[in-house]
């Protein structure tokens, strides 16, 4: 097994509503837990006390701020955490009832901002976004193997095997293993990214293909694997969508 542990994130929320924090903190865990990423969550009902914790040294990879606190606003912390404390590097979302803080907001360089009601789906957003600006999630896929979390780069990876109750990982440099869902794996991790379920036992990264066929594709280690009858459609459908989207991208 490699010996590579994932980062744990450290997530702050900063609202004086209570409600709306247990909420967000709620959705927050739901999508870490889903895209299998370690995290502890921080809260606090008001930006002193945010401010307090940081002065001490405490540090945070993502903060989410809401804007309409009383004496010390959202938008006066940010600022601080760019101005007092120098840091670049912690990412921070903004959260309001209101619209209209684009200007205001864009010297302290947020991530995002999300106007209230807050749902899921922007939670999961964020957490994706924020996991691709930091680097430390989006070019890895994350498993475990008993009490061990390890990652691997997505771009080694060729394709991922389903041999009973183990999952096979087929990488470029050396293969590895665990026990799981080849299922969970594709639909939480590795769907976003370009896969291909192509067999109920086999999950392929699209870019190591080499060759489509109807019944079959092979990839860039020489490897042939048949594409399930009935998933044949769907993965013709698949190819042409991620061709248009690469072809949009550059």
């Amino acid at each position: 097994m490699s010996d590579n542990k994932q980062n744990q994130y450290h997530i702050a929320i900063c609202d004086d509503d209570n409600i709306a924090i247990e909420q967000v903190k709620g959705f927050i865990t739901s999508v870490c837990e889903k895209m299998s990423i370690l995290h502890v969550v921080d809260t606090y009902l008001d930006g002193e006390s945010l401010i307090k914790e940081l002065s001490s040294g405490v540090c945070y990879d993502l903060i989410f701020l809401d804007i309409e606190m009383s004496r010390l606003s959202g938008v006066q912390v940010g600022a601080a955490i760019r101005d007092v404390y120098q840091d670049e590097l912690t990412q921070i979302v903004y959260i309001s009832a209101k619209s209209e803080y684009a200007i205001e907001l864009f010297d302290s360089n947020p991530l995002n901002f999300l106007v209230k009601p807050i749902s899921y789906n922007d939670i999961e957003k964020v957490i994706e976004k924020f996991a691709k600006v930091t680097g430390n999630w989006s070019d890895v896929f994350t498993y475990k193997y008993g009490h061990d979390t390890y990652k691997m780069k997505l771009k080694d990876i060729i394709y991922l095997e389903s041999s009973g109750k183990k999952i096979i990982i087929h990488a470029k440099s050396k293969n590895d293993e665990y026990y799981g869902s080849i299922e969970e794996a594709y639909e939480s991790q590795l769907k976003r990214y370009g896969f291909l379920f192509i067999h109920r036992a086999y999950v392929v990264n699209y870019d190591h293909v080499t060759a489509f066929e109807y019944e079959q594709l092979t990839l860039s280690d020489k490897t042939t694997l048949p594409i399930g009858q009935a998933r044949r459609k769907e993965i013709r459908n698949r190819q042409q969508e991620l061709e248009k989207r690469r072809d949009r991208n550059g």
